[in-house]
């Protein structure tokens, strides 16, 4: 009864049965949740103008992207190593998560992102004219007259010319150059023109679209066609079983549905058309298409639009004015009552010619269609009651015809025209873009572990924080917000699944919250590795320049250097600061007398000649490191050479540091006091292990995680190890996050445009800092943005990903046992009885599925570690 209406694709070009050529571009997607009223009526404006340039027809997809949860952990576990010590550790979680998601899934439903597509039809030409100038085919036949008539005997009403094609994919590439500054999007490839084909038998299913595959591989699969010369032209002649095998599936008509089954899939589909929008619509406020994404329907759109030009627009509506002013003229003269349709006729055809002589844009005879699909009878009659009281609501008037539904099944195949014309709109551009298309709620990637939800509908958010990395960027991650809302929890959510997949992670841990991580995360045990100083006997000179840098007296000289002028205030200008590079020099041509070492620094000072005008300084300068020895905290910084050093050699390692006085983040540096400059120095030193930690070269990520990450920043090897691993992270494989209260934090711009990855929680109390982060996080500083920023929950942030998308993220551990050793927010009151704010509950623990466990028995020795290490 139907032909197959595709002959061929090649990329994101396909060629009709009808000889027309075709093609798709996917719009890149914009957040539009946060924007001011202004912001979005310039969206509006920019998608009128790219509907604006379509040349004669196009149309437009909004289509359900449904993740499905297997084969994305499916993916992740086959990337795992598998002589990796915790492999059976991460997949025996990974199936926990995979089963907790899909319980989460029956109990309310496939959760889906949108993409939207656009199919533009390009100019018809001849069968041998190059698309483009129309002198070119006169040309061609005047230079080759008889290879010209030739070639178009030869050929097959299927057939394709190699320079047609090149022809249009030049004119494909040029529409592109010319809208894309417009609206953001790009051309798409070869394997999703067969996704878009192949998904429309398995809507609503819920299975992923099966695709057809060059081989074993996976290589792409293009459609075979031989490939022929025929009078020096490169003929193509597809073979067209091979696109009729992309459209399988038994097709059958059940009253106002169609049932599509595959053998192994059964969907129920129905097609409902948009059969009149109100004449006048608000906007923002009234975005028609949009709110069905914000519903978890799974709906999509389908809108063939052809473009009437300006003049014969406004030609054919004044036609249409005299037609209704003449009937209005007419029931005058019968004395009869007007009907209230004909007066809004009317209204309509006035704003209409209003708007098309303002910006002198096109008619667009639009035809708007909405599909719904399910594997369940009863689920998708549930599906169709919710759409139409949406509409209801918006005064749009929408039909589920009873004829028409195997004909507007197959008007929804990418670059096939309408089959139906009874549901034809004549509508402006500014009309059709009012219904907003291309907004994204996603967020994070598709390639991580699971590591919260997003939006009314909990969309799983899945997140990799080293895929920066392969991507060429910096992948640097900062959490900003108040105190108590959640920051901690959840970065240690994201440095334990980076260990647990295969990485190594440090965590500079200055309150001494994860003490008990050693013996209570069991996944790990064995493979953690704490380092705790203090200002006890044994700890004393561990954090010694030049104990840190044991092999490397060079770094150990500068190391030393920014620890006295941090420590003493010493200026660069000083005789102090002086006497210190004489000493350091000294030191380093030392061939005999023990290794170097603070202790060993203030001896050669001391040891400089009476005649030296920097004896004095010497002397003095080397009295004040020698006191430090035994002066509490700092005590951890002068060292006599005889001290172990620390080892990073774990797949987990945290360094803290006990009886530290930080000062608050809104100190000023000069009014720190003794025991706060002590223990701001002491936190710096430690800068330096993480960039030896960054500078192991091993095949798989590494983590770094910095808590309280404002007072690294407050040392000058602090800033020096910022700047190096935020820039130097990519090419070291280094993920670095920063912990920290607020963007000040971040003290130079170097730093600030190098985060990939921002997560904003919390801010309360403070309005210029809420305003300093909304500016951070890209979003305007709008009533509602601060609202929402002040009214977080514990556990949910603002999340900047790597694509620049933003959207609320809750974070969710999914484990019980997880959430207890990571929760640092005490359960009961605090001192003196004073309520404390509830901690940070993960969705794991809400009413829903049950809630897994991680009942690992592994432990793992240092020596197993060494012997499993990854190659």
């Amino acid at each position: 009864m139907y032909q197959c209406p595709i002959n061929y694709y090649t990329e994101n070009l396909v060629f009709n049965q009808d000889t027309s050529c075709w093609a798709i571009y996917r719009l890149n997607g914009f957040n539009y949740d946060y924007l001011s009223s202004q912001k979005k009526i310039n969206y509006l404006v920019q998608l009128a103008k790219v509907f604006s340039g379509i040349m004669s027809y196009a149309q437009i997809q909004i289509l359900p992207i449904e993740k499905d949860i297997n084969e994305h952990f499916q993916k992740l576990q086959d990337r795992l190593n598998k002589n990796d010590i915790l492999y059976q550790s991460a997949m025996s979680q990974i199936e926990k998560t995979k089963t907790y998601l899909n319980q989460n899934v029956q109990a309310s439903g496939q959760t889906n992102d949108y993409a939207t597509y656009i199919m533009v039809k390009l100019s018809e030409v001849a069968e041998y004219e190059l698309v483009g100038k129309a002198g070119d085919a006169l040309r061609y036949f005047l230079k080759d007259p008889m290879n010209a008539i030739n070639v178009h005997m030869n050929l097959d009403t299927k057939d394709v010319l190699a320079s047609k094609i090149k022809g249009y994919q030049n004119l494909a590439n040029r529409w592109l150059a010319d809208n894309k500054y417009r609206m953001g999007m790009a051309a798409v490839g070869t394997a999703e023109t067969q996704w878009l084909f192949r998904r429309m038998a398995y809507r609503g299913t819920g299975k992923a679209t099966k695709l057809f595959y060059k081989n074993l591989n996976q290589d792409i699969w293009n459609p075979d066609a031989e490939h022929l010369d025929i009078e020096k032209e490169e003929i193509i002649r597809p073979y067209h079983k091979d696109i009729v095998n992309l459209f399988d599936g038994v097709i059958t008509t059940e009253h106002r549905m169609l049932k599509i089954t595959t053998g192994f899939t059964t969907s129920y589909q129905t097609f409902m058309p948009i059969t009149w929008l109100p004449d006048v619509a608000e906007f923002p406020g009234n975005e028609w298409i949009y709110a069905l994404q914000k519903e978890n329907l799974q709906a999509e759109v389908c809108i063939h639009i052809k473009a009437i030009p300006h003049k014969s627009a406004l030609r054919r509506l004044e036609l249409k004015k005299r037609e209704i002013e003449s009937q209005i003229e007419h029931i005058n003269g019968a004395n009869a009552d007007i009907p209230e349709e004909l007066f809004e006729s009317k209204g309509y055809a006035d704003a209409m010619e209003r708007e098309l002589k303002e910006d002198r844009s096109p008619i667009l005879e639009s035809s708007i269609t909405i599909c719904l699909a399910d594997a369940d009878k009863d689920a998708l009659e549930e599906k169709c009651s919710k759409v139409k009281d949406i509409y209801e609501t918006k005064h749009i008037i929408i039909e589920r015809p009873v004829s028409d539904q195997l004909k507007l099944y197959f008007s929804f195949i990418p670059s096939v025209r309408e089959l139906v014309s009874d549901f034809t709109l004549r509508l402006t551009p500014i009309t059709l873009a009012s219904g907003m298309m291309g907004v994204t709620r996603e967020l994070g990637d598709n390639r991580g572990g699971y590591i919260g939800t997003t939006g009314a509908e909990e969309k799983p958010v899945y997140f990799s924080p080293e895929l920066a990395c392969l991507l060429n960027m910096s992948p640097a991650i900062t959490f900003f917000g108040d105190l108590g809302t959640g920051k901690s929890y959840n970065a240690n959510i994201l440095i334990y699944l980076m260990v647990l997949y295969g990485g190594y992670g440090l965590i500079i841990d200055p309150k001494g919250e994860r003490s008990h991580w050693e013996t209570e995360l069991t996944v790990l045990k064995g493979l953690i590795n704490t380092v705790t100083l203090g200002a006890d006997e044994e700890d004393k000179g561990k954090l010694d320049p030049y104990n840190v840098y044991r092999n490397d007296i060079q770094e150990g000289n500068e190391l030393a250097l920014n620890l006295i002028s941090d420590l003493f205030g010493v200026d660069p200008k000083s005789d102090e600061y002086m006497v210190t590079l004489e000493a350091q020099s000294r030191m380093s041509k030392m061939v005999e007398g023990g290794r170097p070492c603070m202790l060993k620094l203030a001896e050669i000072m001391k040891s400089l000649p009476q005649e030296d005008d920097l004896c004095e300084a010497g002397k003095r300068l080397a009295r004040r490191i020698e006191l430090q020895r035994d002066n509490g905290m700092t005590g951890l910084l002068i060292g006599n050479g005889t001290e172990s050093s620390i080892q990073l050699e774990n797949r987990l390692n945290i360094i803290q540091l006990q009886n530290l006085t930080m000062p608050s983040p809104e100190t000023a540096k000069n009014d720190y006091t003794r025991e706060e400059v002590a223990s701001v120095v002491c936190f710096g030193q430690i800068s330096a292990f993480v960039k030896k930690f960054a500078l192991v070269k091993r095949p798989v990520p590494k983590a770094v995680l910095i808590d309280e990450s404002w007072a690294i920043s407050a040392t000058r090897e602090g800033r020096s190890m910022e700047e190096f691993v935020s820039r130097m992270g990519r090419s070291l494989f280094t993920v670095i996050m920063y912990n920290g209260h607020s963007v000040n934090d971040l003290p130079t711009d170097g730093i600030r445009n190098s985060i990939s990855h921002k997560f904003v929680f919390r801010s309360r109390n403070n309005e210029e800092e809420a305003k300093r982060l909304l500016t951070y996080l890209g979003l305007e500083i709008t009533p509602d943005n601060l609202y929402e920023i002040a009214n977080l929950g514990s556990g949910e942030c603002f999340f900047k990903d790597l694509f620049g998308r933003v959207g609320i993220l809750k974070f969710d551990v999914v484990f019980q046992d997880l959430h207890e050793v990571f929760s640092t927010t005490p359960e009961e009151g605090g001192e003196d009885g004073e309520q404390m704010e509830e901690p940070d509950l993960p969705a794991a623990e809400q009413e829903g599925p049950g809630i897994p466990e991680l009942d690992y028995d592994y432990e793992f020795s240092m020596d197993e570690l060494l012997e499993k290490e990854m190659v």
